[in-house]
């Protein structure tokens, strides 16, 4: 890139990258559709077994060394919290969260994991102009920091608000999101740490496919 930075790359790339589209237009319904891999793997999470208890948490935690949350693990108080009315999202201190939801003329309150859902036709892959973004065989969409610019499209494109972003790092930004341990585990077969760890088999896994059926 010469002596140009990686951000004041962002600028003509981004100019570039709508030039490009503008230019390159098609009819509808031209453009290829993306289909994944028919082989690829994925969980299924069964919201009704889930009792709160934030092992996921843990072991994710653990298996992507991320550091020590404010309040431990074993403080269940932490999936009811919100801020500024919003309830927990992942970010760079966590990429997978358990919220507690209470529900209106039931008792026993709902639990919802949220993580990327590592979807078959990624629109955080779709919207990035430098591919910083991968659909793998294994079924995980992975992200190559090495050659991101920061732009953020990912995080608005998703529309899961997955992707988050670390703002804590004012020389070196990334976006952060679950990877499905794919290089730890997945590539190896193995299920994400989040998975082995969960004592109510709320999460399975195995093929999409089959999961799907």
């Amino acid at each position: 890139m010469g002596g140009m930075s990686r951000r004041g790359f962002l600028a003509a790339g981004v100019a570039g990258a709508v030039t490009t589209t503008v230019g390159m237009a098609k009819p509808a319904g031209a453009a290829p559709r993306l289909v994944g891999y028919p082989d690829g793997m994925g969980v299924l999470v069964d919201l009704t077994r889930c009792v709160g208890c934030r092992s996921c948490e843990a072991a994710c935690n653990k298996a992507n060394h991320l550091p020590a949350p404010s309040k431990p693990f074993d403080d269940l108080s932490v999936t009811g919290e919100t801020h500024e009315g919003r309830k927990r999202r992942p970010d760079e201190r966590a990429y997978t969260v358990v919220n507690k939801y209470d529900v209106p003329g039931q008792k026993a309150p709902v639990y919802r994991k949220l993580q990327c859902n590592h979807c078959n036709e990624p629109s955080c892959l779709t919207s990035c102009f430098v591919n910083a973004y991968t659909k793998t065989p294994e079924g995980a969409v992975v992200y190559n920091a090495d050659v991101c610019v920061g732009c953020r499209m990912c995080m608005t494109a998703c529309p899961f608000y997955m992707p988050g972003y670390s703002y804590s790092s004012a020389t070196n930004p990334l976006v952060v999101k679950c990877n499905f341990c794919h290089e730890s585990r997945l590539k190896n077969g193995l299920p994400p740490a989040c998975v082995e760890a969960c004592p109510q088999e709320a999460l399975l896994f195995g093929r999409r496919s089959e999961l799907l059926t």
